[in-house]
């Protein structure tokens, strides 16, 4: 159930970073200023294939979220 009402939302899952040792959402940020001095041709394929980062330390290193963290 909640993970339906997740994909409904658009929310992402969370999970355990191990960097910061915290469960965190992963995200991907869009650089706006990069996609319009490439005009997007080169940044797209970029920002499609990059990993999404946890937003406190930037680390990439994820696992399945820990209950009561």
């Amino acid at each position: 159930m909640a993970q339906d009402k997740r994909e409904e939302t658009g929310m992402a899952s969370p999970m355990y970073c191990e960097l910061c040792k915290r469960n965190v959402v992963p995200e991907k940020k869009f650089n706006w200023l990069v996609f319009i001095f490439l005009c997007g041709i080169l940044y797209l394929p970029f920002y499609l294939m990059q990993k999404a980062k946890c937003p406190i330390c930037k680390g990439e290193a994820f696992g399945p979220a820990q209950a009561g963290k």
